[in-house]
């Protein structure tokens, strides 16, 4: 596995030959790279992912697992502002100012923020799953007190609590927030064939 953050404060996912050469033996051959852009800290960076073709003659892309297809933000950063929002009394519109203030960002929505907080809520109990199975002692992770909104009806206060405990460990400031969010990420991708959002 290749080191990504290096060097400091830039994000790369570049594979060496030595490595693709030893990851890929004979069943495995590199036929091109694809770039993948993403947006952090003011600055957008390139992700450089080897797309490989087995003997089956099957594509396969070897992803990062921070990455989500199709969106130009790390995963983590989706699953901040969800829990901010689950979390707090702020409206979605400042969620989404609050993220682009956190993450050096120059676009968020707050419909991106209604978008992935209407996707993970639909498989809450998966990720749920997922976690225990990983991690035995996530369930003994400190609860969070969910901010409950009028509308909310008691099944979706149910589901929104569940969220923000799988979710609290991006919040909080001891936990690599990147890397937590690649292995919820990562752990709903090979149990599910699906990424988070």
């Amino acid at each position: 596995m290749e080191k990504i953050n290096i060097p400091q404060d830039s994000y790369y996912c570049r594979f060496s030959k030595e490595s693709l050469e030893k990851l890929c033996g004979d069943e495995l051959k590199c036929i091109r790279k694809n770039l993948y852009k993403l947006h952090l800290n003011n600055r957008e960076f390139q992700i450089e992912c080897p797309v490989m073709k087995n003997s089956r003659q099957e594509i396969l892309v070897i992803w990062p697992a921070f990455k989500l297809p199709f969106r130009k933000y790390p995963v983590h950063v989706y699953l901040y502002a969800v829990a901010l929002y689950l979390s707090s009394d702020l409206s979605m519109r400042k969620v989404a100012e609050k993220v682009r203030i956190t993450f050096g960002l120059e676009k968020f929505s707050h419909s991106t923020v209604s978008r992935a907080l209407k996707k993970l809520t639909a498989i809450v109990e998966e990720i749920e799953k997922l976690m225990t199975e990983a991690i035995p002692e996530f369930k003994d992770i400190t609860e969070t007190t969910l901010v409950v909104r009028r509308r909310w009806d008691l099944e979706r206060q149910e589901k929104y609590q569940k969220l923000l405990h799988l979710l609290y460990p991006v919040l909080n400031s001891d936990c690599d927030a990147m890397e937590y969010g690649a292995l919820l990420n990562y752990n709903s991708f090979n149990k599910t064939n699906k990424f988070l959002i």
